[in-house]
């Protein structure tokens, strides 16, 4: 909605229907790809960019098995126990978690999407799964360049004066 809106009222705002874009980080990054596939799927509005900073793209229990996960059990920002606290507020035991509205890295398919920039940290149990879907929009034909910032926590961008190096 808030996007059929936005198109809608682009003008008003001082913007340019033809030249929407979605960002989020975190779980909103998850809604900003969601946002992206939904309207691909409705017709429309065209999204022409996605910004997906440290996305939450896969709820699926898939996500205990990656790397990044097990690395990171006591996250700096973000532990696992943090997770699942925000895992059982947004998926209930009747969702089905491979749904793509809630992990879209499983969306049956991912073509047809605008490019992509994703940005993941490296001390972060969501790098692996923001890397994997980066890697499944090029799978399917689309653009996405991963932003890797290895030695960064879930959530830096909001740290600017707190790290040198989230600037």
């Amino acid at each position: 909605d808030a996007l059929v809106w936005t198109a809608a009222h682009a003008g008003e705002l001082g913007g340019d229907p033809d030249r929407i874009g979605v960002m989020g980080d975190s779980a909103g990054g998850n809604l900003a790809a969601v946002v992206a596939l939904m309207a691909r799927e409705e017709g429309g509005p065209t999204v022409r960019h996605q910004a997906l900073v440290y996305p939450a793209t896969d709820l699926t229990d898939e996500l205990r098995e990656t790397e990044s996960y097990r690395a990171n059990t006591r996250g700096i920002v973000l532990s696992n126990a943090d997770m699942e606290v925000f895992h059982g507020h947004y998926v209930t035991v009747d969702d089905d978690p491979f749904d793509w509205r809630l992990s879209p890295l499983h969306a049956p398919d991912l073509s047809g999407l605008p490019p992509a920039v994703v940005v993941v940290a490296g001390l972060d149990p969501l790098h692996d799964v923001g890397v994997r879907y980066a890697e499944a929009l090029v799978a399917a034909g689309g653009q996405a360049r991963v932003e890797d910032f290895h030695v960064m926590p879930h959530g830096f961008l909001s740290f600017p004066y707190f790290c040198r190096g989230a600037k």
